[in-house]
């Protein structure tokens, strides 16, 4: 086979990554942290000056020598970036102890280009003074994900962020005392992770337009947790510690994982359609006050239509028979049961208790029953 050496040269020598348009140039280089955007940017004479009108933000401290470095060239890209651009996302990623004029500088950066999606996410050495919700506000922005290792967010000053466009808000590393979340008319997905509440009997979560809902790892064990949100309809509850959770009854979907059975506000569920419990953390011999919650709260839940629950739960329920005998069963509208093995891989295929099946099922005798293998 014989090549032509002079067309081969010819595609050698031609740059086609600078013939390719400035929008497609800004995608690609939207991956990676701004430090890396600008020395790419200086290889090429055609793309000098692309760098100032990057319509995505990502910076990162992890390759400077020191934070004051960091702060010091993100005030360089902002200084110099196009003001003519309209900047979609800003993504701040930094340890240390960052001041809150330096995180305010970003933030009001963000907010006055309108930008639709914001991401902070600190990892101090030690733990610092708690950042004020007044910090942040904006009338654009659309999705906020804020994570702060070792600090808190003070709402002390009773001042809830203002966000009336937000749609997505996720905080994460936060103690939580007073309102956050009424101002935010328009928010439909919230999570809260490795939170705390404190200094309140009841802590109230105002939100007027949320659908869903994803609480993990949170801890109040003197707390109510009140969730005013009318339109909420998918709730997860992942290792929490509440004295109460008091949810709205239209909820139709309800996800829980924790090391005990969640108390929730009697009689509040009509609608449910899909339900998930899994308890990981009952000791054997199963204790029957462990049994009593147990039933207890999958009585609040009887209106599920499709129920899964791991097999520890139906073990636990099943090793006191005189219990489940005096309580009817509370599902009449399941359409299956799912009793899922997958954390318990040796006692797959073991037979469901006549007790337990007709808690479970006795109302429903139409309704399958499912095993899920590990």
């Amino acid at each position: 086979m014989e090549f032509d050496r002079n067309k081969v040269g010819r595609v050698v020598k031609e740059d086609r990554l600078s013939s390719l348009p400035d929008e497609l140039i800004h995608n690609i280089l939207s991956s990676f942290d701004m430090k890396f955007v600008v020395q790419t940017c200086l290889l090429s004479s055609r793309w000098k000056l692309l760098w100032t009108s990057m319509p995505c933000l990502n910076f990162t401290s992890w390759q400077f020598t020191s934070l004051p470095k960091f702060a010091k060239f993100v005030n360089h890209v902002l200084s110099h970036h196009n003001h003519q651009v309209e900047v979609s996302s800003v993504k701040l990623h930094f340890s240390g102890a960052a001041s809150h004029v330096f995180v305010r500088k970003i933030a009001k950066y963000a907010f006055s280009h309108n930008v639709q999606q914001l991401t902070i996410t600190s990892c101090p050495k030690y733990r610092l003074k708690s950042y004020h919700a007044s910090l942040f506000s904006s009338h654009s922005l659309k999705h906020f994900t804020l994570t702060c290792h070792h600090m808190q967010l003070c709402t002390t000053t009773k001042a809830p962020l203002d966000f009336p466009a937000l749609t997505t808000l996720r905080l994460s590393r936060f103690v939580l005392c007073s309102d956050l979340f009424s101002n935010c008319v328009n928010l439909k997905n919230l999570t809260l992770e490795d939170f705390s509440v404190k200094d309140v009997e009841v802590f109230d979560i105002i939100t007027p337009r949320l659908s869903s809902l994803r609480l993990a790892h949170g801890s109040s064990c003197s707390a109510v947790i009140n969730l005013i949100a009318p339109q909420l309809e998918k709730l997860t509850v992942i290792c929490c510690s509440f004295k109460y959770l008091n949810a709205p009854p239209g909820l139709s979907s309800f996800d829980y994982w924790g090391d005990f059975p969640l108390k929730f506000c009697k009689d509040r569920f009509y609608s449910l359609n899909k339900v998930s419990v899994c308890f990981n953390c009952f000791g054997l011999p199963y204790k029957e006050k462990d049994a009593i919650k147990t039933i207890n709260l999958l009585q609040e839940l009887h209106s599920a239509k499709y129920l899964t629950l791991n097999v520890d739960i139906v073990k636990c329920i099943s090793s006191f028979p005189d219990l489940l005998l005096h309580h009817a069963s509370p599902f009449s509208n399941l359409i299956s049961l799912t009793i899922d093995y997958r954390l318990n891989r040796d006692e797959y295929g073991e037979e469901i208790s006549t007790e337990a099946r007709n808690f479970l099922l006795e109302n429903s005798p139409s309704a399958a029953l499912i095993m899920k293998s590990p």
